[in-house]
């Protein structure tokens, strides 16, 4: 496989014409991983539970995470934002001293009653401007006795989300969703009594129930729990909402409205016009930005799309997106296998300042990806490279996005948009 992909490179580089520009930058390979809102941070630094959630009337508010590969003295700057206002209310900046890997953390000591709403607390790494983590909240109403009736099951912090992770904890809060897909409502379940059944009933822009059914939480409490809709055909756009019942409650223990959208479709249309290219005998198709030139190399069924001006003399995969089928190569693998082989060959090959930075399986458009993500440098170039792969019966097909970190966050919108739009023919 690191042949293969080598002599990928190899050939595009022979055919692209590229420009030289000057560009300086600094790039540290220090990163930051679970970061988290918790209930308290220990003597020794350590986090105590993860939360999503605080109360107004909260007397101090948490965050930490992990450093790793961290040169001495690196620098990390924690922003705390108030999201629903697009307000910064506060920002410290660490020291990581002479220990690589470590926890850090920064705390928040409201002065008066927090306003209710989104919030999210970013961190940056040493002169990034783009986050290299961010963790998102929401403030709730205080509780107090009036609000809170204690003599049976309630729910709090309910919310749509994008979905959750292997502990149940969702992963964001949204108020709009795709029309196709699965839509995920979130909620804490308080107090839950021996016979609590959780009831859930979906509702689309007429009034009508489109899905409803029970849960029944088997006595647990102090809980995340989880409500789905998964869909079988495209969702019109508009408001929808959900409601979350409680045993025989004839009123909803909790509603929450959100919006359909086809937020790809959007997103795509604020970054320019796309042309649709079509690969035959790769068997794929895919969307790129007008405005970027392309390369097809037939003999390796594989393409690259470029803006020309941000391309770097004898680094021709640099800036660049490249797709590539990969024909009856896979065959008895499965996406993990691939996906775990594809990481093996790359770490083979000797990249200087080598980082694996993380490697997930996802669904993109109701099609399993695997995404491995990596830093390294070359020829005094700091670069880093996104892995998507797919897999169909014995054919492979990869997504390689490699850019300098000065361009990461300028060309990433532009190559989500070229994922999400690619499809199998």
């Amino acid at each position: 496989m690191n042949t293969q992909k080598r002599i990928l490179f190899i050939a595009i580089a022979a055919l692209v014409a590229v420009c030289s520009f000057g560009c300086s930058f600094s790039v540290t390979t220090a990163k930051i991983a679970d970061a988290i809102m918790t209930d308290s941070i220990d003597a020794n630094g350590m986090p105590g539970n993860t939360v999503t959630y605080y109360p107004s009337n909260a007397d101090m508010l948490y965050t930490s995470a992990k450093i790793l590969n961290a040169p001495d003295n690196t620098k990390i700057r924690i922003v705390w934002i108030y999201a629903t206002d697009n307000d910064t209310f506060d920002e410290i900046t660490l020291d990581s001293g002479d220990i690589s890997d470590r926890y850090i953390y920064s705390s928040f000591e409201p002065s008066s009653a927090l306003p209710e709403g989104d919030y999210e607390v970013q961190y940056f790494v040493g002169e990034r401007t783009k986050p290299d983590a961010t963790v998102k909240f929401r403030v709730t109403a205080a509780e107090t006795k009036e609000t809170v009736d204690t003599t049976g099951a309630y729910v709090e912090d309910v919310h749509m989300t994008s979905g959750f992770d292997s502990e149940g904890v969702p992963l964001d809060t949204i108020d709009t969703v795709a029309p196709t897909g699965t839509w995920y409502v979130s909620a804490v379940l308080r107090n839950t009594q021996s016979d609590t059944i959780v009831h859930y009933v979906w509702y689309d822009t007429e009034d009508n129930v489109i899905d409803e059914y029970d849960f029944d939480p088997e006595g647990a409490t102090d809980v995340y729990i989880s409500g789905t809709m998964e869909l079988t055909t495209i969702a019109p756009e508009g408001e929808y909402w959900v409601e979350i019942y409680l045993d025989d409650g004839s009123e909803p223990a909790a509603q929450i409205s959100f919006t359909v959208s086809n937020v790809a479709a959007e997103s795509t249309a604020n970054l320019g016009d796309f042309t649709s290219y079509t690969m035959q005998d790769g068997g794929f198709k895919v969307s790129y930005p007008s405005s970027w030139e392309s390369i097809e190399v037939k003999e390796s069924n594989s393409v690259v799309f470029f803006p020309a001006e941000y391309t770097i003399d004898n680094e021709s995969d640099v800036n660049a997106v490249i797709i590539v089928a990969l024909k009856d190569y896979v065959d008895g693998y499965t996406l993990e296998d691939f996906q775990q082989a594809w990481i093996k060959s790359t770490e083979e090959s000797g990249h200087d300042q080598y980082v694996n930075v993380s490697s997930t399986i996802d669904s993109v458009n109701g099609r399993d990806m695997a995404i491995y993500e990596y830093s390294y440098s070359r020829n005094g170039y700091d670069l880093y490279t996104m892995d998507f792969m797919t897999i169909e019966g014995a054919d492979a097909y990869v997504i390689t996005f490699t850019a300098t970190m000065d361009e990461l966050e300028t060309l990433y919108p532009y190559v989500e948009q070229i994922v999400l739009s690619f499809d199998l023919l």
